[in-house]
């Protein structure tokens, strides 16, 4: 889960003016503080972006969601189920070092001991055991092979002792207002000179940078995407990413949530960025829809429920207050209380919610739904356990099969969480800016950045 505040006020026009032709800096916002830049504990959306960029995992997943080679060059799967990794001889961090096996084995154990690692990462790797032989890192998993190397391309390896530096395409600085990537000598070899990222929190203030030229790269309002500047064009990339409700009072809330879905969104709200969802895990994953089979009643108003969400997105907060209006028509009053990221992440963790939402972006494989499931994966915040979870999880193979339709059959008879739209990326390019869509973003797939370049090349 990556589940996704101070706003830039543009008094200083000079500072964001549109670059000459000569410069190759790509300039870009974040709605949010990602805070330093940290492989261990670092685990927000912005925080990864930043990772993608200054960092490398051992393998990458390429835009098709395939897994490619990144820090390893190739790796084997052993029969005891370690697998053995080859080292790239030329990755490097910025400070010339070598990437070694070292490096990997300290990343991995610092995620499993440091109480502050982040989330994600430490359920990727739980219970997993790391070492080095004749010079190459291994990790050997619970986890079948396939599934444990996609998980690793969420895993950048940081330099032994050094948190914050990373071997990845772009070096990181940070500025007064800005954080900036320059281009790396790298084996991505990336073609544009770096990225500049302003913190712009209100998406006003985004649509004015990006109809004045001062970004090349943002988010249109819901409202304005189909006026498309000259200096820009639309992209649109399917997304496996979902805004999703997570419930600690059963599932009588998720099944009204279930039903409410259907209306509670009006279509200027969700513009083309998004759609109700249908069931209970994303279809863009290959999987059937699916309703809640719950064998009650669903409750009846009055009643009353507190949904805690993250701050400072006006689209999700729109959203919501629409959800609400669409829960008093059936007699529910939904009390919304907005969190910082942190602290709603911190609720979470401890269970101290009655509902809480915030968006999902999903690995691009079906195992990514287990993080629900499993006793210590990141997004279950309920406790959900069921006798039969691993007995049906050591069968899976590939989405749609029949275990996998089984185990969405256990889910549905108690969820502990829902999802209620599909998400798909509309953003404006800079139409001298040529960018690689993926279903995981621009940023978070192989070479992701690195392969941008500019048509005036």
């Amino acid at each position: 889960m990556r589940p996704l505040l101070l706003a830039l006020c543009l008094l200083l026009p000079l500072s964001l003016t549109p670059l000459p032709l000569a410069a190759q800096m790509v300039e870009e916002s974040l709605g949010r503080d990602p805070g330093p830049l940290d492989f261990i504990q670092g685990d927000s959306y912005e925080q990864w972006i930043l990772q993608s960029l200054a960092g490398d995992a051992l393998v990458g997943l390429g835009p098709d969601g395939r897994v490619v080679p990144r820090l390893a060059s190739s790796w084997k799967a052993q029969k005891d189920g370690a697998i053995h990794f080859t080292l790239r001889p030329d990755a490097r961090y910025p400070d010339g070092a070598s990437v070694s096996a070292e490096d990997v084995v300290w990343t991995v154990r610092e995620l499993l001991r440091h109480p502050q690692a982040s989330a994600t990462k430490r359920a990727i790797l739980e219970g997993a055991e790391v070492g080095v032989d004749q010079g190459r890192p291994w990790i050997r998993s619970r986890k079948p092979a396939g599934r444990l190397l996609m998980e690793l391309a969420r895993v950048p390896i940081a330099q032994r002792g050094h948190p914050e530096r990373g071997s990845g395409p772009f070096a990181f600085r940070k500025e007064p207002g800005a954080w900036v990537f320059t281009r790396r000598d790298h084996f991505l070899k990336p073609r544009i000179d770096g990225i500049r990222f302003r913190l712009l929190a209100d998406p006003g203030a985004v649509m004015t940078a990006l109809q004045k030229g001062w970004l090349h790269i943002g988010a249109p309002a819901t409202r304005r995407q189909a006026e498309v500047p000259p200096t820009h064009r639309l992209l649109t990339q399917p997304m496996h990413a979902q805004l999703v409700v997570w419930s600690r009072t059963g599932v009588g809330p998720l099944q009204l949530l279930e039903r409410w879905r259907r209306d509670a969104f009006p279509p200027q709200l969700l513009g083309q960025n998004a759609r109700p969802s249908r069931g209970l895990w994303p279809e863009t994953l290959g999987f059937e829809t699916q309703a809640i089979d719950a064998g009650a009643a669903l409750p009846k108003g009055p009643g009353s429920w507190t949904l805690h969400y993250v701050a400072g997105d006006e689209s999700i907060e729109k959203l919501l207050l629409a959800l609400r209006e669409r829960a008093r028509k059936d007699g529910f009053h939904l009390q919304l209380i907005p969190l910082e990221q942190g602290l709603l992440a911190e609720r979470l963790h401890k269970g101290d919610f009655q509902l809480a939402c915030a968006v999902v972006v999903f690995d691009p494989h079906p195992w990514a739904v287990l993080e629900y499931l499993e006793p210590k994966g990141p997004m279950n915040f309920s406790g959900w356990q069921h006798p039969r979870l691993a007995e049906l999880s050591a069968r899976l193979q590939q989405g749609g099969e029949f275990d996998w339709r089984n185990l969405q059959s256990l889910w549905a008879r108690n969820p502990a969480a829902l999802p209620l739209l599909d998400f798909r990326s509309v953003i404006w390019v800079d139409r001298n800016l040529q960018v690689v869509p993926s279903p995981m973003g621009l940023y978070l797939h192989t070479p992701g950045a690195a392969g941008w370049r500019w048509s005036r090349e």
